[in-house]
């Protein structure tokens, strides 16, 4: 399935939106740290790390179910297989 450009375009900036949240997360996080205990950065980082784990393997899924798929619209700039089979491999080399 090709995806279209509108689809692109929204999975992109629900992306850019999720990692913009998580940065600001982690800003107010580095900004309060000093002040925070042991125990309760221990619980930040439990809940902190595996949501941006998350998010970051859904971009790769994402970007790389795109790749292979391509967009609607666009031309494919890939080349083509070869189609050269052995013998006419064997007859330039001789």
């Amino acid at each position: 399935m090709k995806w279209t450009r509108e689809q692109f375009i929204e999975v992109s900036t629900t992306l850019v939106r999720w990692h913009s949240q998580l940065a600001m997360i982690e800003k107010k996080f580095k900004d309060k740290g000093i002040r925070m205990t042991f125990s309760d950065r221990m619980e930040f980082n439990k809940i902190y790390h595996p949501i941006k784990k998350k998010i970051t393997d859904m971009e790769n899924e994402v970007y790389l179910n795109i790749a292979g798929n391509g967009v609607e619209g666009e031309c494919d700039d890939s080349e083509p297989p070869p189609s050269n089979t052995d013998e006419q491999i064997r007859t330039h080399i001789i």
